[in-house]
């Protein structure tokens, strides 16, 4: 298996199997020196929220059941995300480049700066936040109502939203890149306002006529001029994607999702 691994789902996945194919391959990266840049899309809009976070204060459980929506809890931290019409990025990794003498912080912002130069790449100024006042990160605000430091902004409005897992030998790192959004079922399932999102967030199709397949092209040769070496692509084996089966069952029972 090489150094660096690309996966592309060509297919919308539920929500199970895309936080458990990231999770299988952060156990991965457990057993080797390895690292995976994955793309992916939901198959169904689907409200993710954080390891920490409690449901009841993360979503709007009501609505979102009557909706017929999908909902899971992430084994990373960060916000609720309504993963909908957007491109969702992976690192897993623990290859030295961004986890030696890298902590949380540092890792982070490596790899928001590999998102901004493929942004800048398409001629769409993205920069690196400064952050926002300190109480926010500690409500229960949906995660594009505010810039956390060194996420990505457009024009004062946040465009990337992330959140990362990492231990002594690993990290995962995903993040949700809205192409479209649909402000009043993010408000709806969150228990926000339409306006409050509208004005801290924007989405690709707001702010570029850059098609998404371009985005992600550009995506996969940022990364790639960061760690300085051609990915080779990657297909989940027969006994991987049954090990994924199994679990995707942790991320679809209560025990998981109301656990807090």
């Amino acid at each position: 298996m090489a150094e660096w691994n690309l996966i592309i789902e060509e297919t919308p996945l539920s929500a199970t199997a895309n936080m458990a194919r990231d999770e299988f391959l952060f156990n991965l990266c457990h057993q080797e020196k390895i690292g995976f840049f994955r793309l992916y899309s939901w198959e169904i809009p689907t409200f993710s929220f954080g390891a920490s976070q409690k449901i009841s204060r993360a979503i709007n459980l009501d609505f979102v059941e009557k909706g017929m929506y999908a909902f899971v809890r992430r084994i990373t931290g960060g916000k609720t995300v309504l993963h909908n019409h957007e491109i969702t990025y992976a690192v897993i990794s623990s290859e030295d480049i961004f986890f030696k003498d890298n902590d949380l912080y540092q890792s982070y912002s490596l790899i928001s700066k590999v998102l901004v130069d493929a942004f800048n790449s398409l001629d769409i100024p993205a920069y690196l936040s400064d952050g926002s006042p300190s109480h926010l990160s500690r409500s229960n605000n949906p995660c594009f109502s505010f810039p956390t430091p060194n996420e990505l902004e457009i024009h004062g409005k946040k465009i990337v939203g992330s959140a990362q897992k990492r231990d002594k030998k690993a990290l995962l790192q995903h993040g949700s890149i809205p192409l479209s959004m649909d402000y009043e079922l993010y408000a709806s399932g969150t228990n926000s306002r339409p306006g409050i999102l509208k004005r801290s967030m924007t989405t690709l199709s707001e702010v570029s006529k850059v098609r998404a397949k371009d985005l992600q092209e550009s995506l996969v040769k940022s990364f790639s001029r960061f760690i300085d070496q051609e990915m080779e692509n990657f297909k989940f084996s027969a006994s991987q994607l049954k090990e994924i089966v199994k679990i995707e069952e942790k991320y679809d029972s209560e025990h998981w999702n109301f656990m807090r």
